[in-house]
């Protein structure tokens, strides 16, 4: 009864080595001659309930070897050579496939010009730039690659626009010649104010007006330098006003000394014209005796004096006939 309770009161992790302590000391009651040792009888450790290894057959557990954790470190695109004119500034960049963080380190000649996350680098001096990547575990390097640098020249203007006096409504081109390093831009101005859209080495005036009379320069730049033209000037002169007029006028019936004059009988009429009422008159035209009206165009603005003469089948011409005017406003 001892032995039983003895079992019962042992917590889950000694109930083995109980059991074969009391399968001991009972063999020792029944008289079997003192004590004995069992060669099977394993030696259980109470603390831990594990086998002595010695008594576990050469058994042991595997150990499992730690599976070394991999990540993805790829270079996507790479930098190419640029050139740059001075003062200008290029970008070079690199495309990473990536799943931890990355530091990029960017090299000129073999010298850190700047290490951070950043995959772009604003480079303005020229040199062989290269480049390496790492996540801290791997690290990845690109191809080098070069920047070249152009020295900067000055805008040089080599041909001037040139003064132009026209009328109204003609047609205008002011130009200018120019060299300098990279591309040129022009910028036109009139009377010291930018003109929208005139951007080009030719500034073009289509029919011009009394407006576009006044001074006109162009400014050439590229990067980093800029020049003037001289000032021209473009002097438009309003066109005179122009008319137009009708002459008009009866067949005679007769001569100076009263004497009937068929139509039969005249040959054409001369038509003549004065600037003033009491001027000489000169010859504008002659017409065929069948017209009896005749235009005359691009009068000035003024009042303008006509007369006319008839001319008979021999030759013989009248007196000038009563003159009239034509007022142009």
């Amino acid at each position: 009864m001892s032995v039983s309770a003895l079992v019962n009161s042992l917590n889950s992790n000694n109930v083995i080595a109980a059991v074969v302590m009391a399968f001991a000391l009972t063999l020792t009651g029944c008289g079997a001659g003192g004590e004995t040792s069992d060669p099977a009888a394993q030696v259980v450790d109470s603390t831990t309930g594990g086998e002595d290894e010695t008594n576990n057959g050469g058994n042991t557990d595997p150990i499992e070897e730690p599976v070394e954790e991999t990540h993805v470190l790829n270079l996507i695109t790479q930098p190419s050579n640029a050139t740059i004119t001075e003062g200008e500034s290029h970008t070079f960049s690199v495309a990473v496939e990536h799943d931890l963080p990355i530091t990029v380190t960017w090299y000129r000649n073999g010298s850190i010009v700047q290490s951070s996350s950043s995959t772009s680098l604003a480079a303005t001096t020229a040199g062989t730039y290269d480049c390496a990547v790492t996540n801290g575990t791997d690290t990845l390097g690109c191809d080098s690659f070069t920047l070249t640098v152009n020295v900067l020249q000055f805008v040089t203007i080599t041909s001037q626009p040139s003064n132009q006096m026209v009328n109204e409504g003609v047609d205008v081109t002011l130009s200018v010649g120019a060299t300098g390093t990279g591309v040129l831009s022009y910028q036109w101005y009139f009377e010291g104010a930018p003109i929208s859209g005139a951007t080009g080495s030719s500034l073009v005036l289509d029919a011009v007006t009394l407006q576009d009379d006044g001074d006109y320069h162009v400014v050439v730049s590229n990067t980093g330098t800029s020049t003037t033209s001289s000032v021209v000037s473009v002097d438009v002169a309003a066109n005179a006003v122009s008319g137009s007029a009708l002459i008009s006028w009866d067949r005679p019936q007769s001569r100076t000394d009263n004497s009937a004059l068929s139509a039969g009988e005249i040959d054409a009429y001369e038509i003549y014209y004065s600037e003033s009422a009491n001027g000489s008159m000169v010859r504008l035209d002659s017409v065929d005796a069948s017209e009896s009206t005749y235009t005359v165009d691009g009068l000035s603005e003024g009042t303008h004096y006509f007369s006319l003469m008839t001319v008979d089948s021999t030759g013989m011409k009248s007196d000038y006939s009563t003159v009239v005017s034509v007022t142009i406003n």
